[in-house]
């Protein structure tokens, strides 16, 4: 799971291309010239997408990812990593150690090294250093981004006691440090806001987000604006307002494999404007919005989420029992699939989504998405495909709208404080 959510990481995803690009003026780059309708840029905005069975094919579903270019700042001493995830509900470059082959500098907090701990709702966390590098996705480029560098569970120092325990329930998390674990080989967080935790990090300190550690042990500390793991996004010279992520529609059976494009930019190039796409205004502190099912409103904690492969909504007694009376069982624990819905046969469902204040209240005209969940065993097990537009699990009380949603349909995630023809971010629009 990897869908950080501002100020708390609460996140709510299961985890389960190739761009050969320049940095610093090594590589062979395919960057060329794309005429500018919204500020003069010329540069290829355009990155590769592929849904498929993950780095060296582990077995991941519903995962999309790109390649990343990461140099050490101010070099041409670049690396070029396939199989990042691409993740619309985080902020930030997450790189496995493991992976990483470059010495890229370590960020300090005061005397000390800058440490982060990200949490997710499946009982995992992220341990890792603070370091800064250059980024580049196909022909965009940020300078001196700071990024997370995923730590292995052996190294030292070890994640602070409340890093790998829950704040919310107190239970013992698992630290995700392998291709394994993580699914891919980095995560690439493109989500609403500019930083990964923003102003409530830098004015005090949050639990289980930023440390300053040495010789002697790890302490929680504030972390500034400019210092937290930002959205490399919002830091390219153009086309930094908000991304697109376009995937085809694929069967209700599922795909082999699925192809498509993330395009950086919201109406600063020709191939990049909002088109018929209807904007979704979100709560500016959270990105989330107001879901009515059945007759029922659903405020808290609603996203969409590219990083999440699943419609991840409710649980299966409340399905199952009045008002909704839907039979949406788990699927049984012999198969392996804790989290995710077995029904038999597939079951069509639809919601409203309206968006939403910045204290919750619905704004503007509802949209109704229509969606199937299908047997995650029939899909899983009983097939050969990694792309599925019917996966569907668990998220007690709220809404998550991961890749099944964005199969079919141009995406826009659009970044706070950043203008577009549409407004101000953060939004979403499709």
């Amino acid at each position: 799971m990897k869908t950080s959510r501002r100020l708390l990481e609460v996140t709510l995803a299961v985890i389960l291309a190739a761009l050969a690009s320049s940095c610093g003026g090594t590589g062979s780059g395919t960057s060329g010239s794309t005429s500018g309708t919204g500020g003069g840029s010329t540069v290829n905005n355009v990155a590769p997408l592929i849904v498929d069975a993950g780095p060296g094919g582990i077995g991941t579903v519903d995962l999309a990812f790109t390649t990343v270019t990461v140099c050490v700042p101010g070099t041409t001493n670049c690396q070029t990593i396939d199989h990042v995830q691409v993740d619309t509900g985080s902020e930030g470059l997450r790189i496995l150690l493991s992976v990483l082959t470059l010495p890229l500098p370590q960020q300090t907090s005061g005397a000390n090294t800058a440490f982060e701990c990200t949490q997710f709702a499946d009982l995992t966390f992220l341990w890792g250093p603070i370091a800064t590098a250059d980024i580049q996705i196909a022909g965009e480029s940020a300078q001196s981004v700071p990024v997370q560098i995923i730590n292995p569970a052996t190294a030292t120092p070890a994640a602070p006691a409340d890093c790998s325990s829950s704040q919310t329930t107190n239970q013992q998390l698992t630290q995700n440090s392998t291709i394994f674990d993580l699914g891919a080989n980095a995560l690439l967080g493109i989500g609403s806001f500019r930083q990964d935790c923003g102003g409530a990090c830098a004015l005090s300190v949050i639990p289980a987000t930023y440390y300053a550690c040495n010789s002697t042990g790890c302490g929680n500390t504030t972390e500034s604006l400019t210092a937290q793991v930002q959205n490399p996004v919002w830091m390219f010279a153009n086309d930094n307002n908000g991304t697109i992520v376009q995937l085809p529609a694929i069967p209700d059976a599922g795909a082999a494999t699925a192809t498509g494009s993330l395009i950086f930019g919201i109406g600063t190039q020709s191939n990049n404007g909002l088109g018929s796409a209807v904007v979704l205004p979100v709560d500016p502190t959270f990105a989330d919005f107001t879901v009515q099912f059945q007759g029922t409103n659903f405020t808290d904690v609603n996203f969409i989420d590219s990083g999440s492969n699943g419609y991840f909504f409710l649980d299966s007694a409340t399905l199952t029992n009045s008002p909704f009376s839907i039979p949406m069982p788990d699927c049984p624990s012999s198969s392996g699939l804790k989290g995710f819905y077995c029904p038999s046969p597939t079951i069509p469902l639809s919601a409203s989504l309206i968006g939403s204040t910045a204290n919750g209240t619905p704004v503007g005209a509802a949209r109704t998405i229509n969606f199937n969940v299908a047997s995650a065993q029939n899909l899983l097990i009983n097939t050969n495909g990694t792309a599925f537009n019917d996966l569907g699990g668990e998220n007690s009380g709220s809404f998550d709208f991961g890749l099944p949603f964005f199969f079919g349909r141009s995406v826009y995630t659009a970044i706070e404080g950043q203008t577009t023809p549409a407004g101000t971010g953060p939004y979403y629009a499709f």
